[in-house]
Formats: C-alpha cells, sequence, structure tokens
C-alpha cells in the first residue's frame, strides 16, 4: 500500500517507497525480463519477457502462473480485476486474474489496442480497418469497419470512445 516496484535499467526489480528511496531489490524470476505491468493486486506484477509474460508475487518471491504471448505491448484489465486481456503485435489473450488462460486469438493484421466493456465480459480490440470483439468463450467477430485507424480508450454503452491518428478524441456508435 506503501510501496512500488520499477524495474530499473540493470533490469532488476527494485521497491521503493513513495518518496522514491530503494527499500528492496532483486533480481526478477526468469533471464530476459524487460517490462512490467501492473497485476491488478497488491503485491504482484506482470513481467514481460521475449517469448511470455509471467505474474510474479514480489513479497514471496515466485511466480504464480505464467502465458505464452510474443513480444507483449498490453495489459488491459477489466473493471473489477477478474480477467485481464495481454495484448501483442498479432495476439490477445484472455486470462483470469491468477493468469489462467481463457482463450487466446490471433489477427494477420496489426491489433492497435483495446478495453473491456464496463459492465459485460466482452473485450472490444481495433485492428487497423476493423472493430472487433471477443468474448471468453473465444467468439469474436466484427462490429464493423475503419476508414482511418483508431485507438481505443472506453467502451460506454454502445458508443466506442477512441482517439485518432492525430490525436482527436471520436465517438463511434
Amino acid at each position: 500500500r506503501d510501496k512500488f516496484v520499477a524495474l530499473d535499467k540493470s533490469r532488476q526489480l527494485v521497491t521503493k517507497n513513495f518518496q522514491n528511496e530503494t527499500t528492496k531489490k532483486s533480481n526478477p524470476p526468469l533471464p530476459g525480463i524487460d517490462g512490467l505491468f501492473a497485476a491488478g493486486v497488491s503485491g504482484r506484477v506482470i513481467l514481460r519477457s521475449d517469448d511470455r509474460v509471467v505474474l510474479y508475487d514480489v513479497l514471496a518471491r515466485k511466480v504464480v502462473n505464467e502465458i505464452q504471448v510474443p513480444r507483449v505491448k498490453y495489459v488491459v484489465w477489466n473493471a473489477d480485476y477478474s480477467m485481464v486481456a495481454i495484448i501483442s503485435k498479432h495476439q490477445i489473450a484472455l486470462a483470469s486474474k491468477h493468469f489462467e488462460q481463457i482463450c487466446s486469438i490471433n489477427e494477420t493484421v496489426r491489433v492497435k489496442g483495446g478495453c473491456w466493456d464496463g459492465k459485460k465480459p466482452v473485450f472490444v480490440y481495433t485492428t487497423l480497418n476493423h472493430v472487433k470483439y471477443v468474448l471468453p468463450t473465444g467468439d469474436g467477430g466484427i462490429i464493423r469497419g475503419l476508414d482511418v485507424p483508431i485507438y481505443v480508450t472506453k467502451l460506454q454503452g454502445n458508443s466506442l470512445h477512441c482517439l485518432d491518428r492525430e490525436g482527436k478524441t471520436r465517438t463511434l456508435e
């Protein structure tokens, strides 16, 4: 509650207090860790290596679980932190809060980003030319086509809030 974890330049996990003073240093559980994401639960972080992501318990210093997803770019949690979408260049993996993989979607076109519906277990994401969805069952489809690439920020009812390449906000129905 009063500390945070960072990955320093030497790729060590550094625990700091809110005065930015280092309280503890430790080596990551796997070699080649080059990224760190929030895990939604106090005391845990998601660590990224080249070919996988691991859910790591910082206090117990152990790997809780891991998912094979190459070169992860984004990690998006749903509103109650019960599910997570792990996004790489051409793949989206949905998992539970304990990192048990639920389903995986492969795309031929780059995934630009996505967000969870606030009330339903639906993950909405965009590619270069489509707005798509995926359900935890693995079912998915196209919601609509796009003229220009957009970056999803929020899904509210039937409105999809996003940014375009110029940084302007847009709302799509």
